[in-house]
Order: structure tokens, then C-alpha cells, then sequence
């Protein structure tokens, strides 16, 4: 019987990168996204303070933007996503390192970002896009209880692609730990 990843959440900052260059640099990582691969490691600490300072003044959005950590070993295993869009969609993504891939960290990690969003956008419809050859990342989805809205075409470095996008509506629950996730 598998067991629930022990995790925590921490906001994202440049300081970070060291930990998730190596893992970024990996090609697989980043295959279906239309994401480059960091060209060094400051090139990944000056992506993250970006992320971190927010959208410039002239994009009203929110972005929020964590990482993830592994609580056992204190090993960073990738990060979580969510913006609010000015139109006011509401979108997330995740990105995890290859050595997580496989042991319930996404679904993990996703159920533990609806249960935040939650509390701050009750009734909120929240997007994800995922491209249509990710079969792993489309369980992620539908485990944590999206469910598949449209297709639509994307592009991954020049590729043309197809992505499906899939709608949750968060609900607004008390502020509980699911087991194995702890709250930042």
C-alpha cells in the first residue's frame, strides 16, 4: 500500500532555483510545456524573483506561486501555479522533477492548491491546460476531480500542439490538512 507524500508549501523565491536547476535543466521535465529549459542556474534565480515580485503594474493579475518540498527529506520537488487573469479566470500548473514523478506528489500537491484556493475564491471555476499526449498529468486532473471542458490548439517551441483543458469549481471547506499535506 502506498503512502500519502509527506509535504510542504512554501512561497516561491530566487532562492529556490539551486534547488530545482538540476531537476528544470531535465529535458522530460519540461517536454509537454511550452516552458524552455533554464539556460543557467541565474537565469533560473531571475525567473523566480519575477515570479515572486508579481505581475508588472500595467497586467492586473495575481500570481502566486509556490514550491514544493518534500517534508522527510527537505529535497524541493517542483513547483505549483496559480494565476488570476485579469478577465478574472483563474488558471493553474505544476511542475514537478523527474525523481517525483510516479509516487502521488502531483495529485498530492494540486489537491493541497485547490484546498488553498479554495479558501480565498470559494465558488471560483478553475482552469488547467494539459497537452494531449500528457497522460500523466490528465490523471492528476481527473483524480483530484476536474473534469474536461474543450481542446484547443497550443503551441511547444515552434510545435504545433493540442491541449485539453479541464474545469474545477472550488468549493469553500474548512481549512483542514488533508493527511500527509501540511499547510504553510
Amino acid at each position: 500500500m502506498k503512502t500519502a507524500p509527506t509535504l510542504t508549501f512554501e512561497w516561491l523565491d530566487e532562492a529556490h532555483a539551486e534547488g530545482l536547476y538540476e531537476g528544470f535543466s531535465d529535458e522530460q521535465v519540461s517536454r509537454w510545456t511550452a516552458e524552455k529549459l533554464p539556460g543557467s542556474l541565474e537565469d533560473l534565480r531571475r525567473e523566480f524573483a519575477a515570479f515572486n515580485a508579481g505581475p508588472p503594474a500595467d497586467r492586473p493579475e495575481i500570481w502566486m506561486n509556490w514550491v514544493i518540498r518534500d517534508s522527510g527529506s527537505a529535497e524541493l520537488l517542483g513547483t505549483l501555479q496559480a494565476t488570476v487573469f485579469a478577465d478574472g479566470s483563474l488558471w493553474i500548473g505544476y511542475k514537478l522533477v523527474r525523481s517525483a514523478w510516479g509516487r502521488g506528489i502531483a495529485t498530492a500537491a494540486v489537491q493541497w492548491l485547490l484546498q488553498e484556493l479554495a479558501a480565498h475564491y470559494p465558488g471560483r471555476v478553475v482552469l488547467a491546460a494539459v497537452d494531449t499526449r500528457n497522460l500523466a498529468s490528465q490523471r492528476v486532473l481527473q483524480k483530484c476531480g476536474f473534469g474536461y471542458l474543450r481542446s484547443e490548439p497550443a503551441e511547444i517551441r515552434g510545435e504545433a500542439t493540442l491541449d485539453y483543458v479541464y474545469q474545477y469549481t472550488l468549493t469553500h471547506a474548512a481549512r483542514t490538512s488533508r493527511a500527509g499535506v501540511s499547510a504553510p
